[in-house]
């Protein structure tokens, strides 16, 4: 179903809907899921499931006679008691008519956090952006050469453009004649783009790289002149509503009438979104923008450009391209100067996209004659092993549960997560973002429970949690957090009367660890599949690199105990911050490291996992977590 329209569409068949605390008043049309009005209302639900009702985390509050029936799913995912209380799935109830919807704080996203660029190497800025500045003849009854003719004139032989936008002829005439015909010629590639006055008063000449993550997505502005960063802005990936991970939404853009659109107009809106806060925020006009380069995955690239993902979800896992592109951004969408550029970096498979074509070219993997890994771990986990004398790339399907989904208190990392736990005297201390009150649990709160749990002997290396008959020999601390049987079992993280949720208090399940063991034991398996096809054991290893927000916030000494990443001395271990985005302003501020991208994307030798026996048997093995 594609987006509701807001009051744009007129009609008999519209109903009005306002979400509270949030705030927030859309009409949309009847049999409208709650969360797709709420989406247009700017309030963003966590749906990590996508609208499958599995989750049970888009709970909310309807007052008001204006909705469908529950259906079979909310009523097993909620019972008679709760429905009765007014509370419902937002991605299963349907207005029907005019409503008032209450949404739990615990029910909703919050800000993302920029993943600031660690990896920051100096390079010479060199862009594919130029500004020349050019004296023209002034013209006369001897010189009547047009104004055009006159300014390709002044300009160097090698600067001559094999293009010239319409916008920059327009533009010509008064530049030239307001700045008593000195003006500055802005080219992009060989592409003749603008022509602005000379002068102290000229703007900046801007470019911005964007990396569209599958849960966030960041954008960095930066002044092509200097290299100077000069604003970023974040915010999740509204696609989200359709499902937490790609193969939803590759289902949804082909399942869906119109939904590849949908998908599309979606990331486009938050990219473009994200641009005008980060000019804003700069102070630039988005006409002084010339040049956007971008990284993904290979399933973002493409919902990015609307190319279909299908058969990239289907063996053999073929994608329409996995070159490097370049548009005009007025073609593309985005909104910056429409004859400005839109670079996408090329990816290198199916499943391994430019995202990680932007993390080897920021850490420049291939430089050091060492061996050498990086990881970047999330909703699919890239591994990247650098023998010494081999580039070797896989991705592994780790699923959503290192950026909380699919964990029954996860969330993202935001205000009100558990991001930190340790055992302090036999007990634990929980340490949450922004020091608010627990709502959930995110990636490296969820890493450091398993460490935790396994140090205190509240979890066996198979994953099992102390059953009832065995809780006698764990700490008094740690005991009186133990409560359920079976799947139900579970270790109170924060109690009811401290935590922050409307539900009660926030725990680890015994369903939670073995989503944690089946995120941990794909990526495990992929980093030791790669070192056998490298011939290397992990202390053949100079350094560990951990990229993207998942590795940049976790504890290395929690990785290395739950066995997510090999036993290496933590000092050999190094977080990195947004790689993959630091590649796409390395792309953006260089044309050197722009080839240096399409060279590394060429050298890199994918090794397909799903074929192989191998890797099943280590996914087996690696779902354990080590002993003492």
């Amino acid at each position: 179903m594609s987006s509701p329209p807001l009051d744009a569409a007129l009609g008999p068949d519209l109903v009005t809907v306002g979400f509270h605390p949030a705030g927030g008043v859309v009409r949309v049309p009847a049999g409208t899921a709650v969360s797709q009005a709420a989406a247009a209302a700017g309030v963003e639900l966590v749906t990590p499931c996508g609208g499958q009702g599995r989750c049970k985390r888009c709970r909310v509050v309807v007052r008001g006679p204006g909705l469908t029936p529950p259906d079979d799913v909310e009523r097993d995912a909620l019972g008679e008691d709760a429905l009765a209380r007014g509370v419902r799935l937002a991605c299963r109830a349907r207005l029907s008519g005019n409503a008032e919807v209450e949404v739990p704080a615990s029910s909703t996203t919050a800000a993302a956090q920029i993943l600031e660029r660690s990896v920051r190497r100096e390079v010479p800025v060199a862009p594919n952006v130029r500004r020349v500045p050019l004296q023209i003849a002034t013209p006369s009854l001897e010189d009547q050469r047009s104004d055009l003719a006159r300014l390709l004139a002044a300009l160097p032989a090698h600067e001559r453009p094999s293009h010239i936008a319409v916008q920059a002829m327009a533009a010509l005439p008064s530049a030239l004649r307001t700045s008593d015909y000195r003006v500055r010629a802005v080219l992009v590639g060989d592409h003749l783009t603008a022509v602005e006055p000379d002068g102290r008063e000229a703007g900046r000449c801007c470019g911005v790289a964007v990396d569209i993550g599958t849960t966030t997505v960041v954008v960095y502005l930066l002044d092509l002149e200097t290299g100077e960063q000069l604003a970023a802005a974040s915010a999740h990936n509204t696609q989200a509503v359709h499902g937490a991970d790609v193969v939803s939404r590759v289902d949804y853009a082909g399942s869906t009438p119109r939904g590849l659109q949908e998908l599309r107009e979606v990331v486009l809106g938050v990219v473009n979104r994200l641009l005008e806060e980060a000019c804003v925020e700069a102070g630039v006009e988005a006409q002084q923008v010339h040049e956007c380069t971008v990284v993904g995955n290979t399933c973002m690239m493409h919902l990015f450009l609307g190319l279909s993902p299908k058969y990239i979800a289907q063996t053999p896992y073929i994608p329409v391209s996995v070159s490097s592109y370049e548009a005009l951004a007025c073609e593309v969408g985005v909104g910056i100067s429409p004859a400005g550029s839109v670079y996408c970096l090329p990816c290198i498979a199916g499943w391994v996209g430019a995202d990680t074509t932007g993390v080897l070219t920021a850490v420049a993997l291939d430089s050091d004659p060492r061996p050498r890994l990086a990881l970047d771990i999330g909703t699919n986990g890239e591994v990247m092993l650098w023998t010494g004398t081999e580039l070797l790339v896989c991705s592994t399907a780790a699923g959503p549960a290192f950026e909380g989904a699919q964990i029954e208190h996860g969330m993202r990392a935001a205000r009100g997560a558990i991001e930190r736990i340790a055992l302090l005297d036999g007990d634990l201390e929980v340490a949450t973002i922004g020091e608010a009150p627990a709502v959930g649990i995110c990636g490296s709160g969820l890493l450091d429970a398993i460490a935790v749990l396994l140090d205190a002997a509240v979890l066996d290396p198979s994953g099992r949690l102390v059953p009832p008959d065995q809780e006698g020999a764990v700490a008094g601390g740690m005991r009186t957090r133990l409560n359920g049987e079976g799947n139900q079992r579970h270790v109170v993280l924060v109690p009811a009367e401290d935590a922050g949720r409307e539900d009660g208090p926030v725990w680890v399940s015994q369903r939670d660890v073995r989503q944690v063991q089946l995120a941990k034991g794909a990526i495990r398996a992929g980093v030791e599949t790669l070192l056998a096809e490298g011939g290397l054991q992990a202390e053949d290893l100079e350094e560990i690199i951990l990229a993207g927000a998942f590795g940049s916030y976790i504890s290395k000494r929690s990785a290395v105990r739950a066995g997510l990443i090999p036993q290496l001395p933590l000092e050999r271990i190094r977080s990195v911050g947004n790689a993959a985005g630091a590649g796409a302003v390395l792309a953006l501020l260089s044309l050197h490291e722009r080839a240096e991208a399409t060279r590394l994307a060429a050298r890199a030798r994918h090794v397909e996992l799903a074929s192989r026996p191998d890797f099943q048997m280590r996914f087996m093995e690696t779902m354990l977590f080590p002993g003492e």
